[in-house]
């Protein structure tokens, strides 16, 4: 009986250091990884998750990003338009419009 049980709570686990698990988690889910463990591989696969689900990451600001709707300008070095932000003090996700994105703190790894 014993064996059975261990068995099969082993083959029931997640691989949670993979990319494959973390790009099936909901955004708050990502925000929560990325903000509370810092410098760790989970960070890094919350972030690429984000951004595959087309957050972009603010480095000036530290706060996520996405476009609500196309961007009403687009020059070289920014782009102004409305955006959705996770803001981390009330840990909701609000609606920035006419912001200006400048693209040199825009981060790109990941």
């Amino acid at each position: 009986w014993y064996q059975r049980r261990v068995r099969a709570a082993t083959t029931r686990k997640h691989n949670f250091d993979s990319f494959e698990y973390f790009k099936k988690l909901v955004p708050d889910t990502l925000f929560f990884i990325f903000y509370f463990y810092e410098g760790t591989r989970a960070q890094y696969y919350a972030a690429k998750a984000l951004k595959a689900q087309h957050w972009r990451f603010h480095k000036k600001i530290k706060m996520w990003f996405q476009r609500l709707e196309e961007p009403k300008e687009i020059e070289d070095a920014y782009e102004t338009g409305t955006y959705v932000y996770f803001d981390i003090d009330l840990w909701q996700q609000r609606r920035k419009e006419d912001f200006k994105f400048e693209y040199k703190f825009l981060e790109e790894e990941c």
